[in-house]
């Protein structure tokens, strides 16, 4: 699985795993509200890390007149994307939320959709390719692989150059997840002395993910914890 297209987000070169320690410096005439990538409802505790890949849109469109033809030329030019992107360490994929290699056995079950005209179709999917260096190198190699992919007859080949995150395997992740939440989660009772503890639930919820900066991605699990007073020891009766 190559993963996370909440919002198509986008992506120097740290790639070292750690929790959210804080946003750095703020304007005091400003809220937290106004932050980039800033979540309500996501938690503070999780695993921030570099992504994996970076993913950029790409539409395949025809408006020859004849539907037979239409289609062929699209598919050309899709099995021609295909092996340009096996040369050129790219990978072509389809999702929403899982993402897909689209390949030479299953390229034909994409669906050819009505693109504005009744003579017009086109295909869309995406571009993967390794998250290396800054957001904008990859992003710059993404767009340089598009621009060179050749169309068909009528078909042309188009890109809107936005661009998505994907981590691949985010489950891989959820004990390391657990654990950071489980150290913060001690240390935190630990501040209040020892007569405090901590409980903790939510922790059998799925791995989350959202994006943390231009390259970073933040997974997470829905966790709450409470701190409470040690209960004191029954007394043995004298």
């Amino acid at each position: 699985m190559f993963g996370i297209i909440p919002l198509l987000a986008v992506l120097a070169a740290s790639s070292a795993d750690a929790q959210v320690t804080g946003i750095g410096e703020v304007l005091v005439n400003a809220s937290r509200n106004d932050a980039r990538f800033w979540q309500k409802d996501r938690p503070v505790i999780g695993l921030r890390r570099q992504a994996d890949g970076m993913v950029m849109n790409l539409t395949i469109v025809s408006d020859t007149r004849d539907a037979a033809t239409r289609r062929k030329e699209i598919d050309t030019a899709l099995l021609a994307a295909i092996d340009r992107a096996a040369a050129s360490s790219f990978q072509l994929v389809t999702g929403t939320v899982q993402l897909e290699p689209v390949t030479k056995a299953n390229y034909t079950s994409l669906p050819q959709l009505p693109a504005g005209r009744i003579d017009t179709s086109k295909v869309e999917l995406m571009v993967r390719g390794k998250l290396e260096g800054s957001s904008r190198a990859t992003q710059d190699r993404l767009t340089a692989f598009i621009r060179s992919l050749k169309g068909n007859g009528r078909a042309t080949v188009e890109t809107t150059t936005a661009t998505s995150l994907s981590v691949d395997n985010p489950d891989q992740h959820r004990e390391k997840i657990l654990a950071l939440v489980a150290e913060d989660a001690r240390r935190t009772a630990a501040i209040f002395g020892p007569d405090f503890t901590f409980s903790v639930s939510g922790v059998d919820g799925q791995v989350s993910w959202t994006q943390a900066s231009p390259t970073d991605v933040f997974l997470y699990i829905p966790y709450r914890y409470a701190i409470t007073p040690r209960l004191s020891e029954a007394r043995s009766p004298q």
